[in-house]
């Protein structure tokens, strides 16, 4: 590029060079003219001069012609005139010369000029042609440094990933017979499973056998009991086809208890029987060493010998409660702390039995609340690594989502084991919302301005959704997925489960804090920081309702909002500690419930049956309300 501007410049300059050479031999030329012209000028004058003196010559020889012909005088002035004439026409004949020199050096000149203006419309185009060239030069030289800082950017970059792959070349190295050693140990685990297994099915069928035997003998000496006893029994009792037949005032129990007793003193070859399994089950449980299968082992054999537990008391398999009509909290039920530090988050289990609370010392609580209202500690959830912002319950009622403050979101299992299955990562700002889609999707939004989708059963990201602003609260509308949320830059998104794509914007003239849905109405209740809340018809598109009183203020930018499952109320707590409820048809604010938090309410819960609604401050305490 240099060597091209450089033979440019040289071209333009010898150019301009010529140029001059040029204008200074057309210089001389007019010099040469104007000197000319000069001579001619002063040789018109001297000629006129001339033809004056020879007029006058002319006059004054008349007059001597007419005084003396002869005279010398006369004589002399002709000399003098004869030698004018001459001068006369030697001048004009060097006139006529001069005239015609002039007129070629006019015709010159006039060549000249027009090879002076075609050089220099030559001299304006090479002249245009340099400035666009220096103009491309300089857009050149701003190219080059756009990609050298880009190529610099890309280096950078590339030195950062490369250091990544080797970092995680480095890890998979680590990780790899830590891998081998656990597939290993999965290999010889499916092994012992799969012994486990097969030595279940041969003692079920043992005690299958012995249960038959049991039944035999235990029927049998009954037989013979009924036999021998026949001569004493009412006429009610009877045989038929070797059938003993109970007469009505006979209770069930009392024929149970009296099979449990006659099968109590069966024969000596049923407690020879019995005896040798319980020896086979405590040898296979001392021989049954290997690490998870023991345990496992020992379960499975109690279930056999003490049978299968009846889950029917377990309060997390509860079928979700259908609410007609919710009630109006009027009083405090109860209240407790449950923790030494702050509540963020509550949410009810689908059948209403269990309370869950969101704290800030990264932990999940369950509390399970009786029909009376008074609430006994569950269990505590453990594993996260931030503070619980939000909580989430399955359909089913066995697994809590939550979302914590450390960029993660967290499913647990809280049945008999309660164990931390899934972690999920990915965000890059804390996690404000999570819900639960289906039984296989997930959805979690975030302070980095981005939604996203998950899957449970691959543990991935499967969809981002750019939203562009924090995402404060979302909820799941429909079976196909259909999310709406509330973000901070006062609009309420709504997405194509299909396309994945914003298909409806809603804009407000607050940030949006939290968002309700009520399937039955098709409703949308939002929470706005400027402490006012909007019921919004998702049919229409439009508010329906606005609510708000003099003394309700939002405390916080992710302050929860809720809707009675009937969507008859709206409630919502406030910064001074005061729960607001209003109804949803006449706009009324129904209820203030004070005086029973000390700080800033921070999320509000109404239980699915609508008997209860639970409510947090900042500072631990939580209370329970009902009509």
């Amino acid at each position: 590029m240099e060597v091209i501007v450089a033979n440019w410049k040289s071209t333009i300059f010898n150019q301009l060079k010529e140029q001059n050479q040029r204008r200074n031999v057309y210089d001389q030329i007019i010099e040469h003219y104007n000197r000319i012209l000069e001579n001619n000028a002063i040789l018109q004058i001297q000629c006129n001069k001339l033809q004056t003196d020879v007029h006058h010559l002319r006059l004054a020889n008349a007059g001597l012609e007419k005084a003396s012909e002869a005279s010398q005088e006369l004589a002399h002035a002709n000399d003098k005139l004869t030698v004018a004439k001459e001068e006369v026409v030697r001048y004009l004949r060097d006139n006529g010369e001069l005239a015609r020199e002039v007129v070629r050096l006019n015709h010159t000149i006039a060549d000249i000029s027009d090879k002076l203006i075609a050089e220099e419309t030559k001299a304006r185009q090479c002249q245009s042609a340099n400035d666009q060239l220096q103009e491309n030069i300089r857009k050149a030289e701003s190219e080059v440094e756009n990609l050298t800082q880009i190529n610099q950017i890309l280096q950078e970059e590339f030195q950062a990933s490369q250091s990544k792959i080797n970092k995680l070349q480095i890890e998979y190295n680590q990780m790899r017979p830590a891998h081998l050693e656990l597939e290993q140990q999965l290999e010889t685990a499916k092994r012992n499973n799969k012994q486990i297994e097969d030595e279940l099915i041969f003692y079920k069928n043992e005690r299958a056998a012995m249960n038959d035997f049991e039944v035999e003998q235990s029927n049998h000496k009954i037989r013979k009991e009924v036999e021998a006893q026949q001569r004493y029994v009412e006429p009610s009792i009877f045989f038929e086809d070797d059938m003993v037949i109970i007469p009505p005032w006979k209770q069930s129990s009392d024929v149970s208890q009296d099979f449990l007793m006659n099968s109590c003193s069966a024969g000596s070859n049923s407690d020879v029987m019995y005896h040798s399994y319980n020896e086979s089950i405590h040898r296979e449980r001392s021989t049954s060493m290997i690490p998870g299968g023991r345990n496992l082992f020992g379960n499975l054999m109690q279930k056999l010998t003490n049978g299968v537990k009846n889950h029917s008391n377990d309060h997390f398999y509860r079928a979700p409660t259908i609410c007609t009509s919710a009630y109006l909290p009027t009083r405090e039920v109860t209240h407790w702390d449950c923790t030494d530090l702050e509540v963020y988050a509550l949410q009810f289990q689908p059948s209403g039995s269990i309370l869950a609370t969101g704290c800030s010392d990264k932990m999940v609580h369950l509390w399970e609340i009786s029909s009376s209202g008074q609430q006994y500690k569950y269990c505590s959830l453990q594993g996260s690594h931030g503070a619980i912002n939000a909580l989430d319950f399955d359909n089913d009622g066995y697994r809590l989502l939550a979302g914590c403050s450390s960029d993660t979101v967290y499913i647990w299992s809280y049945g008999e084991q309660k164990i931390l299955k899934d972690i999920y990562r990915g965000h890059q700002g804390l996690v404000f919302t999570c819900k639960f889609i289906s039984a296989k999707k997930l959805a979690t939004g975030s302070a980095d301005r981005t939604i996203k989708l998950w899957d449970l059963y691959s543990r991935h990201c499967t969809q981002t959704l750019f939203a562009g602003s924090k995402c404060h609260d979302l909820v799941i509308t429909d079976a196909a997925g259909t999310i709406i949320s509330g973000h901070f830059d006062k609009k309420i998104r709504m997405w194509d489960p299909y396309t994945d794509k914003c298909r409806t914007e809603l804009k407000y003239d607050s940030a949006i804090t939290s968002l309700s849905y009520n399937q039955e109405k098709n409703q949308l209740l939002a929470c706005f920081k400027n402490d006012t809340l909007k019921l919004i018809d998702l049919r229409q598109h439009k508010t329906l309702h606005t609510f708000s009183h003099d003394y309700f203020k939002v405390s916080t930018d992710t302050a929860k909002a809720i809707l009675s499952p009937d969507g008859q109320y709206a409630c919502a707590g406030s910064q001074d500690g005061s729960l607001f409820v209003w109804n949803t048809e006449n706009r009324v604010c129904e209820n203030v419930l004070q005086q029973k938090h000390t700080t800033m309410v921070t999320s509000v819960a109404w239980q699915p049956d609508g008997k209860y609604v639970a409510s947090c401050e900042k500072h631990r305490r939580v209370v329970l309300w009902s009509q």
